[in-house]
């Protein structure tokens, strides 16, 4: 009892143990130029989050004793900074101005699931040979180019220096990298080009002056509690047990953030005939989908990192599950669309009537319910048409069947709500890893997908029972219920394609 009660503190109080807050994919980059009179000092910060950080450590492990030393970090950091200085560019009126490095200093701050982030920062800094009155800076940024994360440029100026005409600004958003602002998680900072002016006397009279970021706000600190589960100092056979449920519970908590495909589940459900196996199979679909989407992405970052980029696979992943999206949704469009028209199979009354047609209208004439009875009479009674229902004696229904739940449209629908891994999952897997903890690394991360799953599937039952329930409901029948499967097929279609056109953008 006295581990669960420790393992419980860890998870809620250890406020220290964060998730980066760009992703753990992401290798961000902070450059501060400071302008002097006779030259430019440039403060480069490098902050890469779990996963590059995790790729580099069989490079930065010199002894293989599984630890990076501070001796094997400056190694690392002195082998690389030959090739950040190459992929900065100074120019100080169209001359190319030489970056040396002057110190550095290599740190491994605690990322999220015992992980670590790497941070490097350079002081570095140009010449300014040949300076004029006024003179024109171009300062270019071409490392990690290919990689995901924040770019930020900030200028200053020191002692009688002016700056303008800049394309960057003269005050940070990130505190070096420290903090992010939480308005620009979703679309971070791509500032790799500075361009600017500057003079060491008065500016000129049509310049415009330096610029600050105005209402700018810090990011709290975020724990990435699925990966936290994995680096307690000791498991338990109730802590275990206990991680699993929160595994589970944070999978489905994870489901009902936005997107993750409960609005593709709840529109295919609508206008069909889905019963308690198919949502059982979507969810289980959906299970394995996700489980084995996480641990081919981790081979991808364990194995083949230098070919392939992760977070590249990302994107191409949800293009891949839009596509499925909008085939499912442009089929059942299709489909039902036809139904609706009248141009399906048409449904049946039970029990015999003969039908006397015009051109709108018709009379039905039923035998007698008892032939025998004293109220035998011919019942005759109008019976009006329209392309989704038709009425007879003032009441409405229709005669077309429900859909039926395709396996394979239930198949590709989970396929497609499972096939984006989730990143906190991926961290997750290489924290087992880097502790030797695999085995409860994979039990967790079913878990996790199941959790996700069950959300999924309970999304379904509902649509499914709240589906029954209006079926029964008098307003049933009006034309606008009846065009809802019809529309919530088109919804599908839709999403599948902004999930397509997002991917791509």
């Amino acid at each position: 009892m006295k581990h669960f009660y420790i393992f419980i503190a860890f998870l809620f109080l250890a406020v220290s143990v964060s998730a980066h807050p760009l992703g753990n994919f992401s290798v961000n980059q902070y450059s501060r130029l400071e302008v002097e009179s006779s030259k430019i000092k440039i403060r480069q910060v490098l902050d890469m989050a779990e996963i590059p950080t995790f790729q580099l450590q069989s490079e930065i492990d010199a002894d293989k004793n599984g630890t990076l030393s501070p001796e094997e970090l400056n190694a690392y950091a002195e082998r690389i900074t030959p090739e950040i200085l190459a992929n900065l560019s100074l120019t100080v009126n169209n001359q190319p101005a030489e970056i040396r490095a002057e110190s550095k200093n290599v740190s491994l701050p605690e990322g999220a699931g015992g992980l670590s982030t790497l941070r490097i920062e350079w002081n570095l800094a140009g010449d300014l040979e040949n300076a004029g009155s006024v003179n024109e800076v171009r300062f270019e940024n071409k490392n990690y180019a290919e990689r995901l994360g924040w770019n930020e440029i900030v200028l200053n100026r020191v002692g009688s220096v002016n700056i303008f005409d800049s394309t960057a600004f003269g005050s940070g958003v990130t505190d070096e990298l420290k903090a992010y602002p939480p308005e620009n998680l979703d679309a971070p900072l791509t500032e790799r080009i500075a361009i600017f002016a500057f003079s060491t006397g008065a500016a000129p009279e049509n310049a415009k002056p330096l610029q600050n970021r105005d209402g700018h706000t810090t990011v709290a600190i975020q724990k990435d509690r699925l990966a936290e589960l994995i680096a307690i100092p000791e498991i338990t056979p109730a802590i275990a047990f206990f991680g699993l449920l929160l595994a589970f519970g944070l999978g489905a908590m994870h489901a009902m953030s936005p997107g993750h495909g409960k609005t593709v589940v709840g529109a295919y459900l609508v206008g069909s005939r889905g019963t308690v196996k198919h949502a059982a199979f979507l969810g289980l679909t959906v299970t394995v989908t996700h489980t084995l989407g996480v641990f081919a992405l981790g081979l991808v970052t364990l194995f083949a990192s230098n070919y392939i980029l992760p977070e590249k696979l990302l994107p191409f992943l949800s293009f891949v599950s839009g596509l499925l999206v909008l085939y499912i949704g442009l089929t059942m469009f299709k489909s039902r669309l036809f139904s609706a028209l009248g141009w399906g199979k048409a449904g049946h009354h039970d029990g015999e009537h003969f039908h006397s047609h015009d051109e709108n209208s018709h009379s039905h004439v039923h035998p007698p319910a008892d032939a025998g009875g004293s109220d035998n009479h011919d019942r005759e009674h109008h019976h009006e048409h329209s392309a989704f229902t038709h009425t007879h004696d003032g009441q409405t229904h229709s005669h077309l069947p429900p859909e039926e739940i395709s396996w394979k449209s239930l198949l590709a629908l989970g396929i497609s709500g499972g096939l984006l891994p989730c990143p906190s999952a991926l961290v997750l897997m290489l924290s087992a890893i880097s502790l030797g903890r695999v085995g409860y690394g994979l039990v967790l991360t079913t878990a996790f997908s199941f959790g996700l799953a069950a959300t999924l599937t309970a999304v379904g039952l509902v649509f499914l029972y709240v589906g029954k329930a209006f079926a029964g409901a008098r307003f049933a029948e009006s034309r606008i219920i009846k065009t809802l499967p019809v529309a919530s097929a088109f919804v599908i279609a839709c999403i599948g394609a902004v999930i397509c056109y997002n991917s791509v953008a």
